[in-house]
């Protein structure tokens, strides 16, 4: 027992403190308070389609699959990736979350209701135009503390700027 308990801190440190040193992409989760305000102002129903760009350990993803949609995330810290494979498959949302070892600039963007970030601004202006270009009519897009450019959002409350693309 002792041996997996140290094996479980020795994976938590290289994966939260360490592989940024070695990615370049440090992890930083969004606040309870704010996650839970995203999932408020997405006003996300059963069915729909969600997307985190940069997913880390999946808090965004969860309560999306809380409300009844189904969450993917790209996520490229592949401890990360684990540990939320690991927490998908612990509570049973299999079916309901999925995560990708992938960049978020090859993000599949394309189908989903609601797009959701955190991330630093040089990703904010190289994504602007990827997610404005592909996402369908009427997404919703959510960024954490970080704004897009050349695009004024609909809302900011919280630290939390939402998107909508229009036709």
């Amino acid at each position: 027992m002792l041996s997996f308990l140290l094996y479980c801190v020795v994976f938590i440190l290289v994966a939260f403190v360490f592989s940024p040193l070695f990615l370049g992409v440090p992890f930083l989760p969004t606040h309870r308070k704010q996650a839970r305000k995203m999932m408020e102002l997405a006003q996300i129903k059963p069915g729909m389609k969600v997307i985190d760009l940069g997913s880390g350990a999946g808090r965004l993803l969860f309560l999306a699959a809380k409300s009844g949609a189904q969450a993917t995330g790209y996520e490229l810290n592949p401890f990360l990736v684990i540990w939320t494979k690991l927490l998908i498959f612990l509570k049973g949302k299999r079916g309901q979350i999925k995560v990708f070892y992938k960049s978020i600039y090859d993000a599949d963007v394309g189908d989903a209701d609601v797009i959701m970030m955190f991330l630093y601004p040089p990703h904010m202006k190289k994504l602007e135009t990827k997610i404005f270009n592909e996402a369908k009519t009427e997404v919703k897009i959510l960024s954490y503390v970080f704004q897009f450019h050349n695009y004024k959002p609909i809302a900011n409350e919280q630290g939390i700027f939402m998107y909508k693309k229009m036709p």
